[in-house]
């Protein structure tokens, strides 16, 4: 298996990483420098709420709201 990593930082606001395996896109990231990024840190948070019925729980991270976690 071919493994590649693209990278497109052309533009100074906004960087581009594609993962391709023999040819196929299999992994895209983009970031924006005006856009603050949340998906993919890693943060301490306590958890404020469990809803078993939808098997959940609610976390508050401290940046104005609360993410959502699966319990498994």
């Amino acid at each position: 298996m071919k493994r590649e990593m693209l990278m497109n930082v052309l533009q100074p606001e906004e960087s581009r990483i594609a993962i391709l395996d023999d040819g196929k896109l299999e992994e895209l990231y983009v970031e924006r420098k005006s856009v603050e990024a949340f998906a993919g840190n890693i943060y301490r948070g306590k958890i404020v709420n469990l809803e078993p019925s939808i098997q959940a729980a609610f976390v508050d991270f401290g940046v104005g709201r609360n993410g959502f976690l699966h319990i498994s």
